[in-house]
């Protein structure tokens, strides 16, 4: 935030300084403005597009009059019926323990006129409600609907109405008890709308004459109109750089409808929020009431609508006209099976769309992420803008941007795709759901795909399955600028899941070959980001690193052991070979250990001579890549992480070497 340090320049400082700063505020408004179709539309488990001066707010009763104003019908909501957009003031949106009312739809403390004859345990908030509710209703503004429900609960008979429609419980003495007495078979249904046990506690919403008060736009355009004329304090808005009607609470709920954090907040004038630079809050920073509402309720609906949580940790992509925008924090299978965000559209490079994943070759997966990039293409043009967003929170009324970067949607998705290609490998660890008929437990499939692992597995190569969720979420923060920015990979962490992948040895097999694949794909990607230098994901003869043939010769010595105890009759046999124990040593000291796995080998070669060819093949091999060390490399100085490199490249060509003769083999028998 660009600051003012004196008051008086306050005119000439937004004239300069126009709506350049407060830059996501900048963006999420633009959203908010360029999505204005998508206002109020309610999604089940989703957050909606709010008007200004609204909020969302879990209501368990709905009431229903006729134009004149007399009770109806009363009912209780479904579970999929209780989030209701409900006008909202600024007190009341950032209301905690005070006794401030909502406008219209409030719960019985502030609504029910009769909740003090009916035993209310708390202070009745009627006074206060009716004041305001009378003064929205007597403005130019009033709405005819809503003036039916004033005149409705001026007769002083709400909590009366809902107990005769046995929507509400009294005892013995006609009040509202707090809980129930009772058996548990026989509780009220009320209280199983409520997330505690107070009946009191319920909100209500109202309809009229068959026209529910919560959708009707007629009525949400009234109260801002309405609540517009109640804002007096003017100034220049910091985002928009014009003197307007100024926010002085900014809104919460921004990650969950729990959420109490505010991304903005100076109610401390007794520290050092501002004092000690500023005389007050104002000169600090001013933001105007339109311009808030609509920024947090743009970010709001982002957030429930693409955020992508971990803890208190969320990860926002968006683009401001709403583009769809990939999934950052996914692996390269994550994109591909991604519906395709304009099906619709002519794709001339590809055939006619096919069933999605689960895909049983990598060259279907490799296609669909493909197809899923040309169609991100599609919508995120040159002038397209997008932005990056961390959002943390270290205290529960506090919310930080960890993270803020704005970018062009083609450079954007440029970025996502050289991750992808950059930092793949062959993965094996990722498993989908079969598609079966309707009602059977599906089947799991393990999918082998050549892509990018996702941040969250990298973290746990680099630091375990079960790593910290404070180290976890920081791992993940310092990979999204690599991942959307395209800024350097971090060497520790590379350099840790090499570490990891070294010493696999007490790891169960599946983490050894996820830790080792992620290595992998860690190494290439961040030679090919930082070092301008690209390795293959085969075998490359022409490499003559001393680490990269190291690598190749401790796969030698481990292929040989492993088929020697398959020829041997101990196929079943699980335990690890010498190489595969000795991998921690061989990394420390490699040219003593070399020549304890070659002695090591011996009986193995001895007893299997002439049997099979291929084995001898690769003792050749291992003898030859001796040969190109060299006498001056081969020495016990540690080996850098290309030996990972060249040990999996070596292991998956002899898979596939062993995979052709166990075909041959086959075809040979039949």
């Amino acid at each position: 935030v660009a600051f003012r340090w004196r008051a008086v320049y306050k005119y000439y400082f937004y004239i300069i300084r126009g709506d350049t700063g407060m830059s996501w505020l900048s963006y999420c408004y633009k959203t908010y403005q360029n999505s204005v179709s998508e206002i109020g539309k309610q999604q089940p488990g989703k957050v909606p597009l709010l008007p200004v001066a609204h909020t969302t707010q879990q209501v368990n009763i709905e009431v229903e009059l006729d134009k004149d104003g007399n009770f109806q019908y009363a009912g209780l909501l479904a579970q999929d019926q209780r989030t209701t957009i409900i006008p909202c003031t600024e007190e009341s949106s950032a209301r905690t323990s005070g006794m401030v009312p909502h406008p219209l739809v409030d719960k019985l403390q502030y609504i029910a006129a009769d909740y003090p004859t009916f035993g209310g345990s708390k202070e009745s908030g009627w006074p206060l409600y009716h004041k305001q509710l009378q003064a929205w209703c007597t403005s130019p503004y009033a709405h005819p609907a809503v003036c039916t429900v004033l005149h409705y609960l001026e007769k002083e008979c709400l909590i009366a109405d809902l107990v005769k429609a046995n929507i509400l419980f009294i005892d013995e003495n006609g009040t509202l008890p707090t809980k129930w007495q009772g058996n548990k078979e026989d509780k009220p249904p009320i209280l199983d709308t409520l997330t505690g046990s107070d009946q009191t506690e319920s909100f209500v919403r109202f309809r009229v004459d068959n026209v529910d008060l919560s959708r009707d736009t007629t009525v949400r355009e009234s109260f801002i109109r309405f609540y517009e004329t109640q804002l007096k304090d003017i100034d220049y808005c910091t985002v928009q750089g014009i003197k307007m009607p100024i926010s002085t609470l900014s809104p919460y709920k921004i990650r969950n409808p729990g959420d109490r954090a505010k991304l903005i907040s100076s109610n401390d004038n007794t520290n050092y929020t501002y004092r000690g630079r500023f005389a007050d809050a104002a000169q600090a920073l001013s933001i105007g009431y339109e311009t808030t509402q609509k920024a947090h309720s743009a970010l709001r609906w982002l957030v429930s609508k693409q955020g992508v949580n971990t803890g208190d940790q969320t990860v926002l992509v968006w683009g401001t006209q709403n583009e769809a925008v990939p999934n950052v924090l996914g692996d390269t299978l994550d994109i591909a099976q991604e519906y395709n965000p304009l099906a619709g559209d002519d794709w001339d490079d590809f055939e006619e769309d096919t069933e999605r994943l689960p895909a049983d070759t990598q060259e279907e997966i490799a296609r669909q992420f493909n197809r899923a990039i040309l169609g991100y293409q599609h919508q995120l043009k040159d002038n397209s803008q997008t932005a990056v967003m961390i959002l943390d929170s270290a205290t529960p009324g506090r919310l930080s941007i960890r993270y803020y970067q704005e970018l062009q949607g083609s450079k954007l998705l440029a970025n996502i795709k050289d991750w992808h290609d950059a930092f793949q490998w062959q993965l094996e660890y990722r498993s989908v759901e079969e598609p079966t008929e309707l009602g059977k437990k599906p089947k799991i499939k393990k999918v082998v795909f050549v892509g990018a692992p996702a941040p969250a597995d990298i973290a746990k190569a680099a630091y375990g399955e079960k790593v910290d969720a404070k180290l976890k979420q920081a791992t993940i923060e310092r990979l999204i600028p690599c991942i959307t920015n395209g800024e350097r990979f971090p060497r520790d962490l590379m350099i840790s899941a090499v570490d990891r992948a070294t010493n696999s040895i007490g790891l169960d097999y599946w983490e050894q070959q996820k830790t080792q694949n992620i290595a992998c794909a860690l190494v290439r990607g961040y030679y090919h980001r930082n070092k301008k230098v690209d390795y293959p994901m085969n075998v490359d003869e022409t490499i003559k690193d001393r680490n990269y043939l190291f690598g190749r010769i401790l796969a030698c010595a481990e292929q040989i052991e492993r088929r020697a105890l398959i020829q041997l009759g101990n196929e079943s046999e699980k335990r690890l070979t010498n190489a595969e124990r000795l991998r921690t040593a061989f990394a420390l000291h490699p040219a003593a250990t070399t020549l304890l796995l070659d002695k090591k080998l011996n009986p193995y070669l001895n007893r299997m001579k002439n049997r099979n060819g291929m084995d001898s093949q690769r003792y050749a091999m291992m003898q030859e890549l001796l040969h190109k060390i060299g006498t001056e490399n081969f020495t016990n100085k540690r080996l850098g992480e290309l030996y990972l490199v060249g040990y999996a490249d070596q292991m998956m060509d002899f898979k596939a070497e062993n995979a052709e003769y166990k075909a041959k083999a086959k075809k040979q028998e039949e």
